[in-house]
């Protein structure tokens, strides 16, 4: 029965024509209406017919019964169904609240990598001494998840649905896209450097977009956000075993070396900690990586320690 055939009626009715047949029409209509509304979300029949028979409820002891008075019965029955999708959405919801979707934290310790796939197919590798927060499914219109530490991520594409990492201090951006973001809590900046797509970076006084081979930085302490051209390799590689070490002093190399392997490093003297090494290791052990940069840094040493350390030595000349 169309919005018109039950106007039709509730004038026949308020005009004393309407008969028996068309009356019972009338009054079955919100029986027939919710049957057919399937914007709304029943568990079961019986939950239909629960429904149903609350609304009922509520039109009789809310409106006079007595025959001079029926018609307002049959008009607010016909204002109750205009917005019946609502009312019984909301009315369902309020008995049966939606589950919070569960919350996965993933974790990797020093020297750990991690591949995880998201519930939309997004595919991240978690680096090192890195935690990644996310829902086991994305509801609502967008896709947000947390980063401590970095992360390489390759996003499935959904216009509709953009995909949010958050860390300390920025939130990026991307609706499809590949790229990576540093953001270990220890470090001065933050940086996202872009392989495919477009991506927007937003802080709490600047936004900026950046395009592939180009790495916005964030600067924890002065608050500023900064975009610059960059060859990506060194900043993604290490995803693939790669560690490009690029005229770092031994004390950022021992860093590096720390979250790669899950060791600590100890410098026999502070003059050692300044020394200024570049080298490139492609998937190496530990020990070659070290006997490397002995060859490299004549007069260095390194001895291993009991607590899982290692004691640089020597002397090193730049």
């Amino acid at each position: 029965m169309t919005e018109k055939d039950v106007k039709k009626l509730m004038q026949k009715y308020l005009d004393g024509t309407i008969t028996e047949v068309e009356e019972r029409r009338l009054e079955q209509f919100d029986g027939i209406l919710l049957s057919k509304n399937n914007k709304i979300d029943f568990k079961s029949e019986s939950h239909k017919a629960s429904v149903k028979q609350n609304l009922s409820r509520i039109i009789r002891k809310s409106v006079k019964t007595k025959p001079r008075y029926k018609w307002l019965r049959i008009a607010a029955s016909w204002a109750l169904l205009v917005g019946l999708g609502i009312v019984v959405y909301n009315w369902s919801k309020s008995v049966n609240p939606p589950k919070p979707v569960p919350e996965i934290v993933e974790r990797t310790e020093w020297g750990q990598k991690l591949n995880v796939t998201l519930g939309d197919g997004t595919r991240v590798i978690l680096n090192s001494g890195s935690t990644l927060c996310f829902p086991e499914r994305f509801e609502g219109d967008s896709r947000a998840v947390e980063l401590v530490g970095e992360a390489f991520f390759e996003v499935v594409k959904n216009k509709d649905k953009p995909f949010l990492i958050k860390t300390a201090a920025l939130t990026t951006t991307v609706l499809g896209t590949s790229f990576n973001i540093n953001a270990y809590p220890d470090e001065a900046e933050i940086a996202v450097t872009l392989a495919t797509g477009k991506v927007k970076i937003a802080s709490a006084d600047s936004t900026v977009y950046i395009n592939p081979n180009e790495q916005a930085v964030f600067n924890t302490s002065t608050k500023t956000l900064n975009t610059f051209q960059v060859e990506i390799n060194p900043y993604i590689d290490w995803k693939n075993g790669i560690i490009h070490i690029n005229d770092a002093t031994l004390a950022e190399t021992a860093d590096i070396l720390r979250r790669w392997y899950g060791v600590d490093f100890v410098f026999e003297n502070e003059r050692l900690a300044h020394c200024h090494i570049t080298a490139t290791y492609d998937n190496q052990t530990l020990a070659t990586v070290l006997e490397s940069i002995k060859h490299v840094k004549k007069g260095l040493g390194y001895e291993y320690l009991e607590d899982n350390s290692i004691l640089i030595t020597g002397s090193c000349k730049d």
